[in-house]
């Protein structure tokens, strides 16, 4: 859920413009933090966005919603808040771009992603120092999707309460109404913990690879690389 494929005119004109403009002014926030920012930091940012369009390029259809592995945790975790912000904003505007969801709701989602990329980072750190890498990471994940959901869950609340006769006849306004009754927890709730095992696994792997190749871009105590095997 931290990810949603809404499109232009379902969502209450308060909500999506309160977020497109709290949205503008993170960016410049963290556009302030970045300034002096070199080519590495640029580089690896830019590479952390490509992959994160390719993984949210391919929906998993979940009843009306359309869920996309989003690698949120793992990006904040190697960027930090600020970088993770910009790299969210700048996929999820091209995936309204693709027919991903209306532009109304770029502000949305790129808060609701910053937000659990935002998460990530601190909860990894505190784990680091006494587990694995891949464990840490896993966690770390874990923790940006529920965060992530949850907000994008609260949204939706607030919207269907904001607007009771939003979109009838269509089949995301549908969906949303369903919040107002036990499908939620009866569906969505284990269809979300589902993703967010998947999402995890994804963070695991990820860090368990970078452990052996490139522990340098793991956040806090540096990890050896593991030598390679070498035949006798």
């Amino acid at each position: 859920m931290s990810h949603l494929h809404i499109p232009d005119g379902v969502l209450p004109p308060i909500v999506w413009i309160t977020g497109l403009v709290v949205c503008v002014l993170v960016l410049g926030w963290t556009s302030f933090l970045t300034r002096h920012d070199g080519p590495q930091a640029i580089a690896l940012r830019s590479a952390m966005g490509g992959i994160m369009l390719a993984v949210m390029a391919i929906p998993m259809p979940i009843t009306a919603f359309d869920y996309c592995m989003t690698l949120a945790g793992p990006v904040g975790v190697l960027l930090g808040a600020a970088p993770a912000f910009q790299v969210g904003f700048v996929v999820t505007l091209i995936l309204a771009l693709m027919g991903q969801g209306g532009f109304t709701v770029v502000g949305l989602n790129a808060l609701v992603l910053g937000l659990g990329s935002a998460t990530a980072r601190p909860v990894y750190l505190a784990l680091a120092g006494r587990h694995k890498p891949a464990a840490a990471m896993a966690t770390a994940t874990a923790a940006s999707q529920l965060v992530s959901s949850l907000l994008w869950i609260a949204l939706l609340w607030l919207s269907v309460g904001l607007s009771p006769e939003i979109g009838r006849e269509h089949e995301t306004a549908e969906a949303l109404r369903w919040l107002q009754g036990g499908t939620l927890l009866a569906v969505l709730l284990p269809m979300l913990a589902i993703a967010i095992g998947i999402e995890s696994l994804l963070g695991y792997g990820l860090a368990r690879f970078l452990a052996r190749v490139r522990p340098d871009l793991l956040p806090g105590p540096r990890v050896p690389a593991q030598p390679e095997a070498t035949n006798a």
